[in-house]
């Protein structure tokens, strides 16, 4: 057991409060926007929270080191915006005092890191394949949130690919114990297993995985 001493939003989008919440079609606007943000942006309407408004916050003030987006919200986030690569990151960390001697020693410091990221991928179709990773990667019970979306420009909507979400987490076998690494570059998925130690791949084919 631990006390939170330093702590995020009561809205936080944590893995394991999102996982079975995405299923469900998106809007996407017109907007002159970099798709990447554009369809972030999107994804966020539906789906607000500490990631969101951090990005907000971000392109509001461009600051993308120390924010704080509410004076109640003790943490920092740093926001990687990297709309060439289509790419985009948001993390923050939050500090934890262990309370009870069980898997830490009474009055240990315990670093959680939560990071959001999301990226897209060109399909055959023409269409886009859109992914959100939620990976909460700390010391304590590392878990994993992972979706995909299909962007149809021309009816301007994201439509869950559950399926190859599945396919994914056949292969992770465990997503309470990994976390799933979203391509900054290259196409591949990596993903960290906690039980092994060691950095896996799963290969884009052109069409998914």
């Amino acid at each position: 057991m631990v006390a939170l001493l330093v702590g995020v939003a009561a809205n936080a989008q944590t893995a394991f409060d999102v996982k079975d919440l995405w299923q469900k079609t998106v809007n996407v606007p017109t907007s002159e926007a970099p798709i990447i943000e554009k369809l972030f942006t999107a994804w966020g309407t539906e789906f607000p929270g500490m990631y969101v408004d951090a990005f907000n916050k971000y392109k509001e003030t461009g600051k993308a080191k120390h924010i704080k987006i509410d004076e109640d919200v003790y943490a920092d986030f740093i926001v990687e915006f990297a709309p060439k690569n289509g790419y985009i990151e948001i993390l923050t960390a939050d500090t934890m005092i262990a309370t009870e001697n069980a898997n830490f020693s009474i009055g240990d410091t315990i670093i959680r890191r939560d990071i959001l990221t999301a990226v897209y991928w060109n399909l055959k179709s023409g269409n886009k394949l859109f992914a959100v990773s939620i990976n909460d990667d700390g010391e304590i019970f590392p878990e994993c949130a992972l979706a995909f979306y299909e962007y149809d420009a021309a009816k301007g909507t994201l439509s869950p690919r559950p399926k190859i979400v599945k396919k994914v987490l056949n292969i992770i076998d465990d997503d309470e114990d990994t976390f799933v690494i979203l391509p900054k570059e290259g196409k591949d998925l990596k993903f960290y297993d906690f039980r092994t130690g060691g950095m896996k791949t799963i290969k884009w084919n052109g069409n998914g995985f």
